[in-house]
């Protein structure tokens, strides 16, 4: 029964309050015995000690009448689907617990004891028999444990009000050594409140993997911090914490225990904060329901190929090969499906919470905050089941660890198949119910990250920490400190960039091509994010060398009606048919068009709301050429240029400040510093082609702006740039151009690139001259033939 009484206690705020059938209780799951841990595949003894106890919690919300809901918290590296549905089966003989109503969160800490279920080739070999026989025993033992708790939790049940509310922590970062680097720095905090105002349980997730150590004693890690710390804070109280989609994310930095308490404590403040704030009450009936549905598995390799496996000098892949060949030389059929269950629980209209199994990558978090009200959506990952991990489609394009690699640890035949985001994604929106849909109205460009103010941009050689403090930049490593402050600022003004949300698949189309004298001209259009597709020229050599194999170029076009067609020789000026050029100088070139140019219609108040500017929806596009680019067989990945003129020029620079892939800069006419842009006068950039938030934000002042050209040139150090900055050029002053280039030396002399910068200074109007032109391409050549 719920009862509706009026509160005028802290921290609920006086108002109509709804109670609810509330348990929690906690287990210490700690075993008094040496066993192996989990987590690390170097390990080979059992533990060597305790430094922080481990628990299994658990929160049971509704009356028996109404069917009660428990979830539980464990703090391990994962619960196998086996384990819950022991669990499961255990309760529904003494409960009315059913499997819709029942969900475990693994903390994913890799300092506790291993289990049956779990890794089981972690670590590329058998484990002995007395080292298997405490594992078996503290797989019973946590079984045990975890129907102990839950049924603790529904026997506490009491009259409680549950609210919450969704808070940040920055201690999470993407791990993968990839170009793109999404982050959730979401953390969502759940609260239960006695009537007399006492805080009873707090759960908390956060999408980071728990792996700031790596130490042979058991430990919850920064998990488990933060529980102990929020127990702290509110005495009686029951704190429970699962991972969000952080299996690609870790705490960064890491490996001291220093840095284990810091993150905890960092979590527990922001949750008290929470906590004791304003948080939204949640009144609506408890709905849950579940989908099993099936991921499949990439084609299987041939038997030729696990005895090619079995041979691999790696240890764990030889390892995981011939498992499966034994199991082939007994007849066993190897499995081409994954069962996967996805869960969700509405609590009417006012919040609903995803369940995902497995180590599943922030992509999903973000896509489904993206596709439903963010507002109202929380997303659990490892939960009920950790079989492996689960890229998304972007990952398990991308390939290593995370993609594919990883499977051999978990004794998956191998990778997923390309539709594993779809068929997820499918199911999430076959559960959440369409009140949560977002509409078009709600979308909104992804948080930018936080950015530290540097007062004079051009002072290049420091580097600041977040409290002000500056010191000297003396090192490559100073200086990528540095670099990163840089685009932390750049996003400021343009909008994240690693809003993934909204990633696809390329789809190449080719529309049609034409046989010239020295190229193949071939009209291609590629997918840049859901729902937009990108025009394109594709120059190819007629003749290529003889690896067959050539150096390519991404050629971006100025501010013209005709887009693309200008640097590809289609009309224009010919001063600026440099792709046309390139091209007849044996460089592939791909010439996209920028939105709202060319071919490509694109409405940047409604395409573009989940943008904050045109520049980074462009720097997105030019990103995603240069990985079409990357696919094409007759591409020399490792050598790829950017060049542009004007509205090209600067976004050359842009584009290859955040992807390094591009090993050469060539930017005509494209920037001057802000305060010598007219004066300081910045509107020009503030349109909503470029940054509008210039002129929302920064108030069009250019002081105001968190980045400048100094560093934007500096930031592709040691690569290449070439500069054609003619002495009239009305748009962008000259005095600036060397100002820039002289502070950005400075950045190129301290990593010994200094050759690398090349300025030239034609004395012509905003133009590219047939001589300059000529010099920028022998600079090409230099640097990528």
């Amino acid at each position: 029964m719920r009862l509706l009484l009026l509160l005028c206690v802290f921290p609920l705020a006086a108002a109509a309050v709804e109670y609810r059938q509330v348990g929690s209780a906690a287990v210490d799951i700690t075993p008094d015995y040496p066993v192996r841990l989990s987590g690390y595949g170097n390990r080979r003894l059992p533990n060597k000690g305790v430094s922080q106890h481990i628990f299994a919690k658990a929160l049971a919300i509704g009356t028996d009448d109404e069917g009660p809901a428990v979830l539980v918290t464990v703090d391990n590296c994962g619960i196998p689907a086996s384990m819950r549905e022991e669990v499961l089966s255990r309760l529904s003989g003494k409960t009315k617990v059913v499997s819709e109503r029942f969900a475990i969160c693994s903390s994913h800490t890799h300092c506790a004891p291993m289990i049956l279920g779990i890794l089981p080739n972690l670590f590329g070999m058998d484990i002995p028999p007395d080292h298997m026989a405490a594992i078996e025993r503290y797989t019973r033992e946590l079984t045990d444990n975890i129907e102990k708790v839950a049924l603790a939790a529904l026997v506490d049940r009491r009259p409680a009000a549950l609210a919450w509310g969704v808070g940040k922590v920055g201690f999470a970062a993407n791990r993968r050594l990839f170009r793109l680097k999404p982050i959730d720095h979401d953390l969502p905090v759940l609260r239960a409140t006695d009537p007399d105002g006492k805080v009873r349980a707090i759960f908390t997730s956060y999408a980071c993997h728990c792996t700031t150590i790596g130490i042979d004693e058991i430990h919850g890690d920064w998990a488990g911090v933060a529980q102990e710390a929020l127990q702290r804070e509110f005495p009686g109280a029951i704190a429970l914490t699962a991972l969000g989609c952080g299996a690609d994310q870790n705490p960064n930095p890491r490996r001291t225990m220093e840095l284990v308490k810091k993150y905890g404590e960092d979590l527990c403040a922001e949750a008290k904060r929470l906590t004791m704030g304003e948080l939204k009450p949640i009144r609506g009936r408890l709905e849950c329901q579940t989908k099993l549905i099936e991921l499949a598995y990439d084609k299987l390799p041939t038997r030729a190929e696990w005895e090619e496996l079995a041979a691999s000098k790696t240890t764990s892949i030889a390892y995981h090969a011939k498992k499966n060949l034994a199991r082939l030389d007994k007849g066993e059929v190897l499995p081409t499906v994954l069962p996967y269950l996805v869960q969700r629980w509405c609590f009417g209209d006012d919040v609903a919470m995803v369940f995902l199994p497995g180590e599943i990558t922030v992509d999903y978090s973000l896509r489904i905050k993206r596709e439903f009200d963010r507002e109202r959506l929380w997303v659990n990952g490892y939960s009920n089941d950790v079989p492996c991990y689960v890229p998304s489609r972007r990952v398990l394009d991308e390939g290593s660890y995370e993609g594919a690699g990883a499977m051999v640890y978990y004794d998956r035949p191998t990778k997923f198949a390309a539709d594993v985001e779809e068929r997820i994604m499918a199911a999430v929106h076959e559960l959440v119910p369409n009140a949560y849909l977002t509409k078009p109205e709600q979308i909104k460009p992804a948080m930018a990250p936080q950015a530290i103010t540097y007062p004079d941009h051009s002072n290049l050689l420091v580097v600041q920490d977040v409290s002000g403090s500056e010191r000297p930049v003396k090192t490559a490593e100073d200086w990528g400190e540095r670099v990163a402050h840089i685009k932390a600022g750049m996003q400021q003004a343009m909008g994240t960039l690693h809003d993934t949300s909204r990633w696809a698949p390329l789809d190449v189309e080719f529309i049609s091509e034409e046989k010239t004298s020295k190229y193949l001209r071939r009209k291609l259009r590629f997918t840049s994010e859901i729902g937009d597709r990108v025009p394109a020229w594709l120059l190819i050599p007629n003749e290529l060398n003889a690896t067959g194999k050539a150096p390519a170029m991404l050629c971006l076009h100025q501010t013209t009606k005709i887009g693309k067609d200008e640097p590809a020789g289609i009309g224009g000026l010919p001063s600026l048919h440099y792709a046309h050029e390139l091209a007849g100088r044996g460089y592939i070139c791909l010439v996209p068009d920028y939105p709202s140019f060319g071919e490509y219609e694109y409405d940047f108040t409604k395409q573009g709301a989940a943008r904050a500017s045109g520049s980074m929806k462009a720097i997105w596009n030019n990103m995603r050429a240069v990985d079409l680019l990357e696919i094409l067989p007759q591409v020399n990945k490792d050598r790829i240029g950017v060049i542009g003129h004007s509205l090209g020029g600067h976004n050359a620079l842009f584009t290859a400040v955040f992807d390094e892939r591009l090993k050469a800069v060539v930017t005509s006419c494209g920037f001057t510093p802000f305060h010598d842009y007219y004066g300081g006068k910045v509107t020009g950039w503030t349109s909503d082609r470029y940054m509008p938030r210039i002129r929302n934000v920064y108030e069009n002042d250019a002081g105001k702006i968190p980045f400048d050209f100094y560093e934007v040139i500096a930031a592709i150090a040691p690569r290449g740039v070439f500069s054609n900055s003619p002495l009239n050029d009305s748009n962008f002053d000259i005095a600036g151009v060397r100002k820039a280039w002289a502070k950005a030396g400075e950045v190129y002399e301290l990593l010994k690139a200094k050759k690398n910068l090349t300025l030239v200074t034609p004395d012509a109007p905003h133009d590219f001259p047939e001589v300059d032109r000529q010099a920028a391409y022998d600079w090409l050549d230099g640097l990528l033939k």
